[in-house]
């Protein structure tokens, strides 16, 4: 009769377990050296790609600091303004309303060009408006001409500072208000205009 049953199989326990080879490391790093030449073409890909994201993210980030210096430039407005007394043109009156045609000088204190759309000015009586649309005004000095009216049953002009509001389009397209004053002590004008209310008021 066949013994059918499967063969136990018995460990010696006081058998010492089989010993492990340590690995040789100058087989480990021949290996490696190895891997490395034979994936050259990949990491030779992986610098470059390395490089180019290097370059292009210097470039980025140069753009992106030039367009904040340039907003942060755009944004920026000083203006003063002055009145000529020798600019003060011909006028008229009808004794109840004085008027002339004067030219103001704007100085743009910079850094870049504005455009101004608006100079509007008002005080007892005495109006300033701007008799063109828009100015180009680039950094430095320049000459525009305002309409000045006054209200002759006021009497005499204040020769207060006066504020100035002008409106002005940067740069950057975005429209700012800005506010300024024109000197009107010792200034000539003021007389001319009393002059013309004295010459036509009625009686």
């Amino acid at each position: 009769m066949v013994d059918a049953r499967r063969q136990e199989v018995f460990v010696d326990l006081d058998r010492p377990p089989p010993q492990r080879t340590a690995p040789d490391p100058a087989a480990r790093l021949r290996g490696g050296w190895q891997r490395a030449r034979a994936a050259r073409v990949p990491v030779g890909a992986v610098l470059l790609a390395t490089l180019v994201g290097a370059l292009v993210g210097g470039f980025a980030v140069r753009q992106w600091q030039r367009h904040q210096q340039e907003a942060q430039a755009a944004a920026i407005v000083s203006i003063s303004a002055q009145l000529l007394d020798s600019s003060a043109t011909g006028g008229s009156s009808d004794g109840v309303n004085a008027s002339l045609v004067a030219n103001l000088t704007l100085v743009n204190l910079g850094p870049l060009p504005i455009w101004v759309e608006a100079v509007e000015a008002e005080r007892d009586g005495l109006e300033f408006r701007n008799t063109a649309p828009e100015a180009m005004l680039r950094p430095g000095f320049r000459t525009v001409a305002v309409w000045i009216s006054y209200a002759c049953a006021r009497g005499g002009v204040s020769v207060d500072p006066l504020p100035v509001r002008m409106r002005v389009r940067t740069s950057d397209g975005e429209i700012r208000q800005v506010e300024t004053t024109v000197e009107i002590g010792g200034s000539q004008w003021p007389l001319i205009i009393g002059n013309m209310c004295r010459a036509d008021r009625p009686g």
